[in-house]
């Protein structure tokens, strides 16, 4: 069955949404950084049967794009009021990347209303203490760019993941861009308010956020077969750094994973969800709950 487009009301802005019904513990997914709802498209079909919300959280995808606040707390409000808008009073949260520090922040924040975490290769890691933020700040600025929509999916379809491009692909990844006036395509997210989420996020302090959540907490690390990889090395260190720390963990290391591993494996990341509701409920979580 397919999805239903909707507007939820978040903390003072409104919010673009797909909501796909189902029976059992509602299950919420969280973009990460520049993304937008339609990421999760791939792992929502193979999610049938449950209820779930996809979010475009604050200034994303077809959401209003406030001047701010971006800091994750206040992403994380956003979505306690679309969730009271729906009737749902707890769901397992997953988040990537970004998402998954405001799903972190959520379940801090939101403990009651939270299931289950599942933070997907982001949200278990923070720079380290001294970094130079304004040198982190730039490294991460998003590139810039307006090209021919032909050649913005050219480009799309040389960097997918193994298996090639295709339409279900182009369906989730292209609303991340917008074609302008002079038609030419570009990133729909604007510069300025893609680094005021930025800044939200290099506050986020993951030693000190997860040991405060109580629930099942899965963190997933995608790293690269060489065992050399910097980022591999930074994401096993810092999933070594909550050891002993986190209440209820389920850390996972995926070799050969890319970052966006929604698009490149989402039969296993669907799996890895339906895992999560099944141990929330073994927690005590309300399995029964309907949508």
């Amino acid at each position: 069955m397919g999805g239903i487009d909707l507007t939820l009301p978040g903390d003072g802005v409104r919010l673009a949404a797909t909501r796909w019904a189902g029976t059992g513990s509602p299950v919420v997914l969280l973009h990460g950084l520049a993304s937008q709802r339609r990421f999760w498209n791939l792992v929502a079909a193979r999610l049938a049967g449950l209820p779930i919300l996809a979010l475009d959280q604050r200034g994303h995808g077809d959401s209003e794009r406030p001047e701010g606040p971006y800091d994750v707390s206040s992403v994380a409000a956003d979505l306690a009021t679309a969730m009271d808008a729906l009737g749902w009073s707890r769901a397992v949260v997953v988040g990537h990347s970004w998402g998954g520090a405001v799903a972190s922040t959520f379940a801090v924040d939101h403990p009651e209303r939270t299931l289950a975490l599942v933070a997907i290769d982001g949200g278990f890691s923070s720079p380290p203490a001294g970094t130079d933020r304004a040198a982190t700040r730039k490294r991460l600025e998003p590139p810039r760019f307006a090209l021919p929509p032909e050649e913005l999916e050219a480009m799309l379809s040389s960097r997918s993941p193994a298996g090639g491009w295709s339409e279900e692909l182009a369906a989730a990844v292209l609303p991340i861009f917008e074609v302008g006036d002079d038609g030419l395509a570009r990133a729909r997210l604007p510069f300025d308010t893609h680094m005021a989420v930025l800044d939200g996020l290099l506050d986020y302090d993951a030693t000190s956020v997860l040991p405060r959540v109580h629930c099942p907490t899965w963190l997933v690390s995608c790293e690269s077969v060489d065992p050399d990889d910097e980022w591999t090395t930074l994401k096993a260190k810092a999933l070594a750094s909550l050891t002993g720390s986190v209440a209820h963990p389920r850390f996972l290391r995926w070799a050969g994973a890319v970052h966006d591993v929604p698009l490149q494996w989402p039969d296993l990341v669907a799996g890895l969800i339906r895992a999560a509701v099944v141990d929330a409920a073994r927690a005590g979580g309300d399995g029964g709950l309907h949508a």
